[in-house]
């Protein structure tokens, strides 16, 4: 689990909603409960974002999947 301010790629990745980063990690907005694809275009404040390698530890903090973009 980091925080998206310690990884500007990433960040880059979501605020572009990058296709190519699918598949290679999922962020969770702490505020909601919620992981998504970097390329979703659901927004969140960058604060409230947390990234995680896969769809399974982002369940394993207690998040769940979008039903927009259905990571």
């Amino acid at each position: 689990m980091t925080k998206i301010a310690d990884d500007p790629t990433r960040w880059q990745a979501i605020a572009t909603r990058n296709p190519a980063f699918d598949g290679l990690f999922v962020y969770g907005v702490t505020t909601t409960g919620i992981y998504c694809r970097p390329s979703c275009p659901s927004r969140a404040k960058p604060e409230n974002m947390t990234l995680f390698q896969t769809a399974e530890a982002a369940k394993a903090a207690g998040f769940r999947a979008c039903k927009r973009c259905r990571p």
